[in-house]
């Protein structure tokens, strides 16, 4: 997939979420480097055209608190009670990410 495309597909999944503030983008080359601010949080996104690594992370107070890829073992979660587990899955689009952040958030009372 070109950067553009992948680029393309997170700005219209971002636009679903009323608590996504701001977003920044900063393509380079084959790689894509995302933000979807959330107040102070983040979630970073990742994309490489080349290898087609994907990755996805809410950040919050420059430290990991759950995310997503397809690095190394294939796609997994690293959920948000135990970031450093990998929860092997299926295939995650933004959009899913993005929900199933919402959930978390949401239990968590970060977002309204």
């Amino acid at each position: 997939m070109k950067v553009s495309t992948f680029t393309s597909d997170v700005l219209k999944a971002a636009q679903t979420f009323t608590w996504v503030k701001r977003i920044a983008t900063a393509p380079e080359g084959k790689v894509a480097r995302i933000r979807l601010w959330i107040n102070e949080s983040f979630v970073s996104i990742y994309y490489n055209a080349v290898t087609g690594t994907t990755s996805y992370a809410y950040i919050e107070s420059n430290n990991r608190f759950f995310g997503a890829n397809n690095m190394k073992i294939g796609w997994h979660w690293h959920p948000y009670d135990n970031i450093q587990n990998h929860v092997r899955g299926e295939p995650i689009t933004i959009e899913t990410f993005l929900k199933t952040l919402e959930k978390e958030l949401r239990k968590r009372n970060k977002i309204s």
